[in-house]
């Protein structure tokens, strides 16, 4: 097994001066040398700080951060050592004045390269993002998605030991953002580099990363925030139920009592224009909502995003909603099996034995 990359022990960070209650609150983390890692969770999560913490631009409050099982705070020298061995894309990346090949080998610059080198990673960095001799074009006048290939390139041409990424795709095409996957990948398997990345994308998170880490609230948990909902469960001993929202039922088969959380996977989610006599349904676990949100995760999927009754998200054959005719807006139905309905939280649930 290879050894961890960072390791983290009972860390705790909150911005100082902020009035906001916001802290970061990780028990245990353990991320390996060529392994991927994805930070999943809603906005205000954490993701963010995380990242900041990794790439060693913020130091933790409290408990303990190692990075190549060292302590990169133990000295000044350290922490400057350590901090060239990783490397964080922004969000918004910033880019310099002058060429695209200037941007790209400005890192490489401060490590004192040789030229010959520099201008062979340059080279390389550029190929990988798809940007093949583009070295003398200036950096200005660049499209976002533009600006965020250049960005990636700058970081990867200094293979770093680490590689942090803040929701390194958004800003480019879905077919584009899948092949820089590919690079991402390929950057671990290659240089034996330990990526972490942030995104709202489940099904990145799924393709690219050997584990996710799900925040919530600066706190790890179990699950991502889509498709979960709490409540008190009733039973009637085959079936039990939670109710979001009065009236409004979430139904799995067993016994559950208590307090617990419903998961329900996004491929599992069925969804239907609500106007065609298809669309018409009753009986469990059906929710009327409108297409808010649209977003393409591979050729042949999309994820869905609906509000209405609740606010769910779903895992679509993109054929399936074109033949449906389903689009930004259009009010459609949801419907999901008893069975597809995961449960986890402080309640308790038997299943129901057959007869």
């Amino acid at each position: 097994m290879s050894a961890p990359v960072f390791r983290l022990d009972g860390l705790g960070y909150s911005y100082p001066l902020s009035k906001s209650p916001f802290s970061l609150e990780i028990d245990r983390l353990e991320v390996r040398e060529g392994e991927v890692l994805a930070l999943v969770g809603p906005n205000g999560a954490g993701k963010t700080t995380l990242l900041h913490l990794l790439a060693l631009l913020v130091r933790p409050g409290r408990g303990r951060l190692e990075f190549l099982g060292r302590d990169p705070w133990r000295t000044s020298d350290e922490t400057v050592r350590a901090r060239r061995s990783a490397a964080l894309l922004t969000h918004h990346p910033y880019l310099f004045k002058g060429t695209i090949a200037g941007n790209v080998a400005f890192g490489l610059g401060l490590r004192k390269l040789p030229e010959p080198e520099v201008l062979g990673r340059v080279r390389e960095a550029l190929a990988l993002v798809e940007l093949d001799g583009w070295q003398a074009k200036p950096a200005s006048g660049l499209s976002a998605g533009q600006a965020q290939r250049v960005a990636l390139a700058r970081v990867l041409a200094l293979r770093p030991k680490a590689l942090l990424l803040d929701e390194p795709t958004a800003n480019i095409d879905a077919a584009l953002g899948l092949r820089m996957e590919s690079v991402l990948r390929e950057a671990g398997r290659a240089w034996g580099t330990t990526v972490v990345f942030s995104t709202h994308n489940f099904s990145q998170a799924s393709r690219l990363a050997d584990t996710i880490l799900y925040l919530s609230e600066g706190r790890r948990v179990e699950f991502g925030h889509e498709n979960c909902f709490s409540g008190v469960a009733a039973t009637d001993g085959r079936m039990s139920w939670i109710e979001p929202r009065p009236g409004l039922r979430i139904v799995f088969p067993g016994s559950a009592s208590g307090h617990v959380t419903c998961v329900i996977d996004p491929s599992a989610i069925r969804v239907r224009p609500s106007g065609d006599g298809a669309g018409r349904a009753s009986g469990p676990n059906v929710f009327r909502g409108k297409v808010s949100r649209m977003e393409t995760t591979d050729e042949a999927t999309a994820l869905v995003r609906t509000s209405g009754d609740l606010v769910f998200r779903a895992a679509v054959p993109v054929r399936d909603l074109e033949t449906a005719g389903i689009s930004l807006s259009t009010d459609v139905l949801l419907t999901f099996d008893a069975a597809s309905v995961r449960l986890t939280g402080e309640g308790t649930a038997s299943p129901v034995k057959p007869r």
